[in-house]
């Protein structure tokens, strides 16, 4: 029956990540000219001039490609930027995932005991709690999938209650209206946990704040 639940849940995970959501506007918001409209572009052209969203990009695209050997070279350093780079921390940790033996293919099975013992699926899975507890939603649903496949951070009934809540009640997820897939993830969940200790973790999602993740000796 694990087996089963395993296959059911352990990836959809490399679908999760929708491009519609990692615009980045910062570029703009600070006043700088988008190099794609500007009326230099053909200047800058002439002197190879490199596009500097095409680096963020190119990591995203590969890994929807499923190149993640090549995806993970271009996703690293974007994710060690720190905050704000959440879409890049939580596609490098699904790519990590997938280096380490989990299946990105639905309904294949897999041995959820060798997948966790794996060093890049750990570190892979790192990566997403940061974006998770960084309110980034996409890694918040992850992580109940990750959950939900027995292969999570923990076993703790209480904390899948908190995520759940945290999940739902994402301020951007509701902002952007995305659509939640129509997979039974989070009935299998609510399900899977005693009334009680949902109703604890709903209490713990109530307290919760959100925390960045930061490179060693930078304070957020």
């Amino acid at each position: 029956m694990k087996t089963l639940i395993q296959a059911a849940f352990c990836l959809c995970l490399l679908s999760l990540l929708s491009l519609g959501s990692l615009f980045s506007t910062e570029a703009l918001a600070n006043g700088q000219e988008n190099p794609r409209t500007s009326p230099h572009y053909d200047v800058r052209e002439r002197y190879n001039y490199r596009d500097p969203q095409a680096a963020y990009w190119e990591g995203f695209e590969l890994k929807n490609e499923g190149d993640c050997d090549a995806a993970i070279e271009r996703l690293r350093p974007l994710a060690r930027n720190g905050r704000g780079y959440e879409s890049a921390q939580h596609a490098y940790g699904l790519c990590l995932m997938s280096l380490g033996g989990l299946p990105t293919e639905s309904g294949t099975s897999f041995d959820a005991a060798q997948v966790s013992s794996n060093e890049k699926f750990l570190q892979g899975r790192t990566w997403v709690m940061r974006a998770a507890n960084a309110g980034h939603f996409q890694a918040q649903r992850t992580l109940l999938a990750l959950y939900a496949a027995n292969i999570g951070p923990d076993s703790d009934p209480v904390e899948i209650g908190k995520w759940l809540r945290l999940y739902d009640v994402n301020p951007l997820r509701l902002t952007l209206g995305a659509a939640d897939q129509n997979d039974g993830l989070r009935t299998h969940l609510r399900n899977a946990i005693d009334r009680s200790d949902y109703l604890d973790g709903k209490e713990l999602a109530r307290n919760w704040t959100p925390t960045y993740w930061a490179p060693p000796g930078v304070q957020n």
